[in-house]
C-alpha cells in the first residue's frame, strides 16, 4: 500500500477491536448485541447518546444527537448470515488481513469509527459543541428501516455512509431494480425433448436477450457499465422430463442519469413480449452528488496528508443507507475500508492497514469540525 500515517494508534488494539466486532453476531434482525457493546464501548467518550426506535423491538443507537448536525455519519451494524449457499465465513487472521462476516461490510469501517472517536477523545478538546452526529443503523441488508427512521429524523448538511470502497471517495452510487421471473414451459419425457418446450432454456434465451436493452449499453464515469447480476435460478428435477418450470430473481444496476421509472417500463414490456410472468421486488433510485461537495473536499484534504497521495473518487456499485438520506435532501457520499467485491462471500476480509488509514483519515475529518 502507498505511505501511511502509521502513529497514535495500535495496530494490534485496532485488530482486537475488529475481532472483537466480527465475533458478536450481528445477522440483520439480531444486531442487539453488537449495539449494548458499542454502547458501553463509546461511552467512555462522555457525548450523549440516545436509541432511536427503528421498529418495534428494534433501535439505531445514536451517538451525539443533534437534530441538524453538520456531518452526520452512518454505518450500520448488521451483516448478512455466517453460512450463504452452505459456506461458512470463517473468522481469522491471516496477516495483517482479518476475515470474517461484516469484517469488510461493514465492521471494519466501524473499527474505524471507534478508533477515530477514541482519538478526538484524546485530543482534551471540548466537544461539547462538536457539530457531528454518529448514527449505528439497523436492516441496512434487509430494508433499511434504521437508515429511514434516521433520515426522517435528522436533517444533517452533509452524510457519509460507511462502506466498503476501498478509501475511494464516493459521490455516486448505484441504483438497482430486482425482478423475480416465471417462465412456463411444456412437459415431456427427457428423450423426447423436441416435443416439449423447455423452461430452462426459455429462461437461457430470454437472459441473451435482455443483454440487447438500450439501458444496459450505458456507462457512468465513476461507476462502469451498466450490468445485472442472476441472483437466483432453480428449475428442472432428476427425472428424464422436460422442465415446465423455471424461476428466476435478476437484479439490474441502474446508473445516475437514467430514470428508474423508463427502465421498469422497459423490462415489462420486454417480460410481457416474451409471455413470462414476473413481480417487481425491489426498485432503488441512483444518486450523484457534485464533486466539490465540502464533506468530499475535506475527506480528499485528509486521505491526501495520511495516504501520501490524493485520493481516488469512486462510485458504490451498491445500495447503501446512503440512498436514503440523498432522497430526504441530504448530500451523501460513501466511504471506508475494504473491498465490496469480497462483501458477502466466504472469504470476506479487511486488510488491518486499511482499516487504520481510514482511522486516521476520519479523526482528522472529526478535528476539522471542532
Amino acid at each position: 500500500m502507498e505511505r501511511l500515517v502509521r502513529d497514535k494508534i495500535d495496530l494490534p488494539e485496532l485488530q482486537e477491536t475488529l475481532l472483537q466486532l466480527i465475533e458478536i453476531p450481528s445477522e440483520s434482525g439480531a444486531e442487539e448485541p453488537l449495539l449494548q457493546y458499542l454502547e458501553e464501548r463509546l461511552e467512555k467518550l462522555g457525548l450523549p447518546q440516545m436509541r432511536q426506535e427503528a421498529a418495534p423491538g428494534r433501535s439505531n443507537l445514536v451517538l451525539n444527537p443533534l437534530p441538524e448536525p453538520a456531518l452526520l455519519l452512518d454505518a450500520h451494524v448488521d451483516t448478512v448470515p455466517v453460512v450463504i449457499e452452505g459456506c461458512p465465513c470463517l473468522t481469522r487472521v491471516e496477516g495483517r488481513r482479518i476475515f470474517g462476516r461484516g469484517s469488510a461490510d461493514a465492521k471494519g469501517g466501524i473499527a474505524s469509527l471507534i478508533a477515530a472517536l477514541e482519538l478526538l477523545k484524546e485530543t482534551g478538546r471540548d466537544l461539547s459543541n462538536w457539530p457531528v452526529t454518529v448514527v449505528f443503523t439497523v436492516d441496512e441488508e434487509q430494508t433499511a428501516i434504521g437508515s429511514a427512521a434516521a433520515a426522517a429524523f435528522f436533517r444533517p448538511a452533509e452524510v457519509i455512509a460507511v462502506e466498503p470502497t476501498g478509501l475511494a471517495i464516493c459521490p455516486a452510487q448505484a441504483g438497482s431494480i430486482t425482478v423475480s421471473i416465471k417462465l412456463t414451459g411444456y412437459p415431456a419425457h427427457g428423450s423426447e425433448m423436441e416435443t416439449g418446450r423447455n423452461a430452462i432454456q426459455q429462461a437461457s434465451e430470454l437472459l441473451a436477450d435482455l443483454r440487447e436493452l438500450p439501458f444496459l449499453r450505458a456507462e457512468h464515469p465513476l461507476l462502469g457499465k451498466n450490468n445485472f447480476n442472476i441472483q437466483k435460478i432453480s428449475g428442472g428435477t432428476a427425472e428424464l422430463v422436460v422442465p415446465q418450470f423455471c424461476e428466476l430473481n435478476l437484479d439490474f444496476r441502474v446508473l445516475p442519469g437514467q430514470e428508474i421509472q423508463d427502465i421498469k417500463e422497459e423490462l415489462a414490456s420486454f417480460l410481457s413480449a416474451r409471455g413470462a410472468a414476473y413481480e417487481f421486488l425491489d426498485l432503488s433510485p441512483p444518486f450523484e452528488v457534485p464533486a466539490d461537495l465540502p464533506v468530499i473536499k475535506k475527506l480528499e484534504k485528509e486521505a491526501r496528508a495520511v495516504l501520501g497521495r490524493a485520493p481516488r473518487l469512486g462510485g458504490f456499485r451498491s445500495w447503501s443507507d446512503a440512498e436514503n438520506f440523498a432522497a430526504a435532501g441530504a448530500p451523501a457520499v460513501v466511504f471506508g475500508p475494504g473491498s465490496l467485491a469480497v462483501s458477502h462471500t466466504p472469504f470476506e476480509h479487511v486488510d488491518l492497514e486499511e482499516v487504520r488509514a481510514a482511522a486516521h483519515i476520519l479523526a482528522a475529518l472529526f478535528r476539522s469540525y471542532l
